[in-house]
């Protein structure tokens, strides 16, 4: 919700500039880089549904201050609290994953949770964008934080109490024994091909979309003789984009776990993602620039669910797996 209505809504929210606005959407990002080691250790304290319901709490609290706060000071602590709130349920995504899945149908997983767990981006975006336009940012702001905490009982129905103690203490090597992972090459590779498909695909277009519209488009845009807001039309856009991301992704996933050639089908996707994003700033009608921005994003959240099934794959050959499951949520700041 956020990324669609702060950079068009941003002097209601109490922002004096667009420069403000970047900041307050990357700064939930910079504080998981102290904070994500932190995750590691709190879930090999605490039990595992504990950790997913603190971070249901402070992500819905947080959530309907966005429409009220307007000091600059405290939106920089919300978003910063926040960014704790997504690396519990991140990591806490990643080691339930693990727990769950094998070499068969890791893939499938990664698709189906990368594919449902966006759907709150969908009605986010697409209600945020919509509304905010209609009625302001207040109002949506506290409907979209309260349906945070309509997920408890889900929460206690479904998700286990506690992963299996192979998964998060057995065979944990020592502190300094665990740097010896970035060692490893494939690794190392892994990482920072997630930090580029997460930076470049998702978090800057992400975050810039509805003022990409602005700009090249201007504030109200012609659709077939229907005048809608920037912000409306990003969210649109973005919900249609997660609204078929479940059927997408998950269908990349399962052919990941028929191939061998996982590298190979992440290097095509790469390829069509960079070409698509050339087309992107070119100066071509409305009609046409839709639906490549579309294909484009679901190449995006395919890459994602591709680059998170490599890794779990490499990660499920090493003893250490909380301490790399830590370090590459780090990577997707």
């Amino acid at each position: 919700m956020l990324y669609i209505i702060l950079p068009t809504h941003y002097k209601e929210m109490g922002i004096t500039s667009l420069i403000g606005v970047g900041v307050l959407l990357s700064v939930n990002r910079f504080v998981r880089l102290p904070l994500n080691p932190l995750i590691g250790f709190i879930y090999k304290k605490i039990n595992f549904r504990t950790g997913i319901l603190i971070a249901i709490f402070f992500s819905g609290i947080t959530t309907i201050g966005y429409g009220f706060v307007k000091e600059f000071e405290i939106w920089v602590i919300m978003r910063s609290v926040w960014g704790f709130s997504w690396s519990l349920f991140k990591l806490g995504a990643y080691l339930l994953i693990f727990q769950l899945a094998n070499d068969t149908n890791r893939g499938s997983f990664m698709g189906t949770y990368n594919g449902l767990y966006r759907l709150g981006s969908l009605f986010g975006m697409f209600l945020g964008g919509l509304f905010a336009d209609l009625f302001g940012v207040a109002l949506i702001s506290t409907v979209i934080g309260l349906s945070a905490f309509f997920s408890l009982p889900i929460l206690y129905k479904y998700v286990p109490k506690s992963l299996d103690k192979e998964v998060t203490t057995k065979n944990s090597p020592a502190l300094l024994a665990n740097f010896k992972t970035f060692k490893d090459r494939n690794l190392i590779q892994i990482f920072v091909t997630a930090f580029l498909i997460i930076m470049l695909l998702d978090g800057m277009l992400t975050a810039s979309l509805s003022h990409i519209i602005q700009v090249k488009f201007t504030e109200r845009v012609d659709i077939l003789g229907l005048i809608v807001g920037a912000a409306t039309l990003a969210g649109v856009i973005q919900a249609i984009r997660w609204g078929a991301a479940p059927f997408v992704v998950s269908r990349v996933g399962t052919a990941l776990d028929n191939t061998e050639k996982k590298s190979r089908m992440l290097a095509v996707f790469l390829i069509i993602a960079f070409i698509l994003l050339m087309i992107i700033p070119l100066n071509i009608p409305i009609m046409v620039w839709l639906p490549i921005l579309l294909i484009h994003l679901l190449v995006s959240s395919s890459l994602t669910t591709i680059i998170d099934t490599v890794f779990s794959n490499a990660v499920s050959k090493v003893t250490n797996k909380v301490f790399t499951m830590t370090s590459f949520t780090l990577w997707l700041i």
